[in-house]
């Protein structure tokens, strides 16, 4: 009888440790999200939030919130300076597995496009 108890027990206990473990792959995996932007030409200096961050094409990434819009230049001699925005409106389906196992993930439910293309124009 005691020995059926303890297999009981260490039942359960696995079974927790693979239900935080499945909450914590989806409440991670939706976290960051991340975006291509390419240029023509390419080799145009990109500047996220007054910040450098590279040329053209890059991959982006980050870990804001739903809806966050982020500032975005792009340069390049002999062209006109480019400056837009980009926002994370794209559905994402990790975020939302998690955010019905957890709850809190769903700030994050939205994503960027996977690109963003921009034509540059000659001064």
């Amino acid at each position: 009888m005691f020995a059926t108890m303890l297999q009981k027990i260490r039942k359960v206990r696995f079974i927790r440790i693979l239900i935080y473990i499945f909450c914590f792959i989806f409440v991670f995996m939706g976290c960051a999200s991340t975006t291509t932007i390419k240029s023509r030409p390419d080799g145009a200096t990109v500047y996220m939030d007054n910040i450098k961050i590279g040329a053209t094409p890059i991959r982006y990434s980050d870990t804001a919130l739903a809806g966050t819009t982020k500032s975005l230049k792009l340069t390049k001699d002999g062209y006109k300076p480019l400056e837009t925005v980009i926002r994370k409106s794209e559905f994402q389906w990790g975020p939302l597995i998690g955010g019905l196992l957890v709850l809190f993930p769903f700030i994050w439910i939205l994503g960027y496009p996977d690109i963003y293309e921009f034509d540059l124009e000659k001064k």
